[in-house]
């Protein structure tokens, strides 16, 4: 009685999913992966909204110094063209690093009536490794059956082990079957990730769950800007329009967003009601069907935020719009990544960052910022201590690392040379034994 009881919520969800459209449709598989979670693994609901609660609790942080998370990318290929060259996935590092700290170009395109809301995350992420593993398995998530690719997550079963997931970014890319029901295709999931444990403006039970589990899968064809492989939307037949904004979206989640229309239809309802806990993202009924409508409005009430009626947010990367309108995320989605970042999944930030800063002991600038090349370290330390110095460019990539030497305690410059380097904004980040320090630099 209890699978088929399971069978059935599957079924119906289904049914509401795509009772809109016949056609198969292409999608963020996290509606989908979230009700199998919450059907399949209902262990995982302890203490939802009293960690979510915190989270928002805990308001905008007074140390807005860059978080830093090291990323590791799982390239698991059975196809050669599914064994991506390393230039794309240091390109979709560069486009998180964009997105995450409003230095996407587009970001220009944003309606005024949202520009006040648009929020800098200051979240930083360094490619740690490519890890590559040629498989014969074929990955498809299985609705019927409750499987969320386990096995594209284990070495043993034909796919890439994680790498410390409490401290780790670990990021699958690989090529994600159509998904079916009884051999008829109802749509393409593009990615899915998993939400922090314990975040109560999420469904109950959406977290990993196994620890080794946890992370982020992508089809290889969303990743990077210069893919060479494309992917059709099913419902037209024309090739998606990728820029890389797949990874952020799932990352969002990965970080405790949720889409901005609060996932009505497969989960719940699919109205006005429904909220995603973030204050300044309108409600929405519906999500955007890749597409880009700026007159949108789908719930045509007050916003309490807003004092008045404001169009569908389009343009936010947690919403379904096409990729080259998505160019933002907003104040209040930032302060809840960032308390996620802090709280949750502070574990992440330990082979990176402290959450009590190395300033506390240690305080330090950079002359002339922006330069031409030549930098200068003026760093002041309250005691004799080792440092280790590393710049690392948008993508992760390491430009200078200088090996641990003696500090000693009072005022020290220190030199280097980047005049080889292309302009573009760096990262330097300070290493003591109490911890690690990052701030931005720029070469004109």
């Amino acid at each position: 009685m209890h699978h088929f009881l399971t069978l059935l919520l599957v079924l119906v969800g289904f049914s509401t999913l795509f009772s809109q459209n016949t056609q198969p449709r292409i999608l963020c598989g996290n509606e989908v992966f979230s009700k199998i979670v919450r059907e399949k693994y209902p262990t995982l609901q302890a203490a939802f909204d009293q960690t979510f609660e915190q989270a928002k609790q805990k308001g905008t942080a007074a140390d807005r110094s860059p978080l830093t998370i090291k990323v590791v990318v799982h390239v698991v290929w059975n196809d050669p063209a599914e064994n991506l060259a390393d230039s794309v996935i240091e390109n979709q590092i560069q486009v998180l690093n964009e997105d995450f700290n409003q230095l996407n170009t587009d970001h220009a395109n944003l309606r005024p009536l949202f520009q006040p809301v648009a929020g800098n995350a200051d979240i930083h992420f360094q490619l740690a490794e490519i890890v590559r593993v040629q498989t014969d398995k074929l990955f498809a998530l299985d609705l019927l059956g409750g499987s969320i690719l386990p096995e594209l997550k284990h070495d043993n079963q034909g796919g890439s082990d994680a790498w410390d997931t409490g401290k780790y970014l670990n990021l699958w890319v690989c090529k994600i079957q159509p998904t079916t029901i009884f051999g008829i295709p109802i749509g393409q999931i593009l990615g899915f990730a998993f939400p922090p444990n314990d975040l109560g403006n999420w469904p109950a039970n959406s977290g990993a769950p196994n620890p080794d589990e946890d992370g982020v899968v992508i089809d290889y064809r969303m990743i990077g800007r210069n893919n060479p492989n494309t992917i059709e939307n099913p419902s037209t037949g024309d090739p998606l329009m990728v820029n890389g904004r797949t990874p952020t979206h799932e990352i969002g989640h990965y970080l405790g967003l949720r889409h901005i229309w609060g996932d009505g239809g497969l989960l719940g309802p699919n109205d006005c009601n429904q909220s995603d806990g973030i204050d300044d993202t309108p409600h929405a009924n519906a999500q955007s069907e890749f597409d880009c409508i700026l007159s949108k409005n789908t719930c045509e009430q007050v916003e309490i935020f807003y004092n008045a009626d404001v169009p569908d947010l389009v343009e936010n990367f947690m919403d379904y719009s096409s990729e080259t309108c998505m160019n933002m995320f907003t104040k209040g989605q930032v302060e809840l990544m960032r308390n996620v970042l802090t709280g949750p999944r502070s574990g992440l930030l330990e082979n990176t960052n402290t959450i009590a800063p190395t300033a506390q002991h240690l305080s330090w600038k950079i002359s002339p910022n922006p330069s031409d090349g030549l930098f200068s370290l003026d760093v002041e330390s309250e005691s004799s201590q080792d440092l280790m110095l590393r710049i690392f460019n948008v993508e992760g990539k390491t430009m200078l690392q200088q090996a641990q030497r003696a500090l000693f305690q009072g005022k020290q410059r220190l030199s280097f040379d980047g005049t080889s380097w292309p302009a573009g904004m760096y990262f330097l980040e300070l290493k003591t034994p109490g911890g690690s320090s990052v701030k931005k630099l720029v070469k004109r």
